[in-house]
């Protein structure tokens, strides 16, 4: 997740609606089957992203609960107005001030990164408290941040202090953890400037209120380096792995034993036991062949929409994870979107391809352990994949392959692989391409979907995953406006989290997905029908 930047475009939004709202052509999706029902704006929209990061919705009181990088709010959103088949507006109910919230209260505001929603019991393990959990790093980048309970008016109840710049957070379904995926990111720099923190994944027990944060520092030794290397995890030379871990993004089995959590840049996921505190396993996510004709891809900022197959590799380097119990047995879904650490020391590559003066932006294998140095790796893999789980070891069943670079280059053959803060075709071609950032899966009847949100060209992708090996595509729909030239005409740009509502939860009665779009600022709702 992206850190926002100070600049940030504010508009002013009283009484206006963005132009897209009124082109009824970028609205419909492609089959019908997702249909674009709401709309909230922040009033902030910013080039950098950051501004409406991730979203939950509680079916409690019909609220949303809404990261707000522009203004290190907790924006709590009334999403009851919502009807079926109509378009609504939905307004702020209360705005948090969380750096005001921490000078009160005794924690240091640095950022809000993530929000989630749960119950937690007291130490008599029957009273309990219904919470929002949010996930608050600490002004300096180098400090342990905190997780900080709030109720469903944002009223403050508790903060505890976790591991360095968290920046996901989730509970366990049983409500018996709630878990923090801890970055470490090295601000300034890896190079004798700044200091590289530790990656961690932190563990609030929220009866005993006693947290674990748990490192990655049993895999600093040759032995185990070594064989991290040879299973194709990428680490930067001459660095450890507790260091060079950068947890992204946390998902749960079921049974609240096993965390998933994404180590992005390494191309890799670790099998956390939470009981245990203790990671099992740190699984390579393996690379994808784009020499083969079912992973074609655009590599070629060409001013054309083209897949061919190409002499390149993908590291998956999964950004949103998912979890999902199909048919009895535990599948993780990966949105494969790719990045690197370039915090002043790049990780990155640029290459002339070999069809002609087409720059690639790929991974700088002489940096990197665990890469073939005579093979070209792009990063992500445009792509999302599912894998099968059990006890702490990952096997892959599907991967989506050229999908959503097939899928959108029809949908938009003028505007193929546009970035989202321009509509100029073949923009990210070169580079990542749609970049699926989030996944989330919902069960509708006796069928389980996945959604998946493309961070570039923008939109959500739709599948109907009841087979996890055989996922059929169901729908893609794209609420951005291509007609527009700035950003406040564009409608809906840079998808960044996804939350999606059962039927028997919803405020309109009917399955709905709430996607939080940090470019500009607003949160789309998308009802299902099935």
């Amino acid at each position: 997740m992206k850190i926002i930047n100070l600049f940030v475009i504010i508009l002013l939004l009283a009484g206006c609606r963005f132009q897209a709202e009124s082109n009824p052509a970028f609205q419909v999706s492609m089959n019908g089957r997702l249909n674009f029902i709401g709309r909230y704006s922040t009033g902030f929209i910013s080039e950098n992203g950051g501004v409406a990061e991730i979203v939950q919705y509680n079916k409690e009181n019909r609220r949303l609960y809404l990261v707000n990088g522009a203004l290190g709010s907790l924006d709590i959103v009334d999403a009851s107005s919502l009807r079926s088949g109509e378009f609504i507006h939905m307004s702020l109910a209360r705005r948090i001030d969380m750096k005001a919230m921490g000078l009160e209260r005794g924690f240091d505001y640095g950022d809000l990164t993530s929000a989630a929603i749960g119950t937690v019991y007291h130490a008599d393990a029957v009273n309990r408290n219904m919470v929002v959990a949010l996930a608050v790093q600490h002004s300096e980048y180098t400090a342990p941040g905190y997780v900080v309970l709030v109720n469903y008016e944002g009223d403050y109840l508790q903060h505890f202090r976790v591991g360095i710049q968290p920046d996901m957070i989730c509970f366990t379904k049983d409500g018996q953890y709630i878990l923090t995926a801890d970055e470490g990111e090295p601000r300034r720099g890896y190079d004798g400037i700044g200091i590289d923190p530790p990656g961690s994944v932190s563990i609030l027990n929220v009866r005993t209120r006693e947290v674990k944060t748990v490192d990655f520092v049993t895999f600093d030794t040759a032995a185990k380096r070594e064989e991290l290397v040879a299973k194709g995890v990428i680490l930067t030379k001459g660095v450890k792995p507790s260091v060079d871990f950068e947890p992204e993004y946390i998902t749960v089995d079921d049974d609240g034993r096993t965390a998933w959590v994404s180590l992005q840049e390494a191309n890799a996921i670790a099998a956390l036991n939470i009981p245990r505190g203790e990671v099992t396993a740190v699984h390579s996510l393996g690379f994808k062949d784009h020499s083969q004709a079912a992973n074609a891809v655009d590599v070629l900022q060409d001013g054309r929409a083209i897949l061919a197959t190409q002499n390149l590799w993908g590291a998956r380097m999964p950004d949103g994870l998912a979890a999902a119990v199909i048919g009895g047995k535990q599948y993780i879904l990966t949105a494969n979107e790719g990045d690197a650490r370039e915090w002043g020391g790049s990780a990155l590559d640029t290459v002339d391809h070999d069809m002609g003066s087409y720059e690639l932006t790929v991974i700088n294998t002489r940096k990197k352990d665990g890469l073939d140095s005579g093979k070209v790796y792009l990063m992500g893999a445009r792509s999302f994949s599912i894998w099968e789980a059990s006890g702490s070891a990952l096997t892959m069943i599907f991967d989506s392959g050229s999908d959503f670079e097939r899928i959108t280059a029809q949908r938009y053959p003028s505007n193929f692989n546009a970035s989202h803060i321009n509509n100029v075709l073949d923009n990210r071609s070169g580079k990542k391409g749609p970049e699926p950032e989030y996944v989330s899966v919902l069960g509708i009847g006796d069928k389980t979907f996945a959604f998946i949100g493309l961070e570039r060209i923008g939109g959500i992708m739709m599948y109907d995953i009841s087979d996890p090996a055989s996922p059929v595509f169901c729908d893609y729909i794209n609420t951005r406006d291509f007609s527009g030239s700035r950003l406040i005409e564009m409608g809906d740009l840079g998808p960044e989290g996804i939350c999606t509502v059962e039927a028997q939860d919803s405020p309109t009665g009917t399955p709905l997905v709430f996607v939080a779009n940090e470019v500009s600022g607003t949160v789309a709702v998308f009802e299902v029908v099935w």
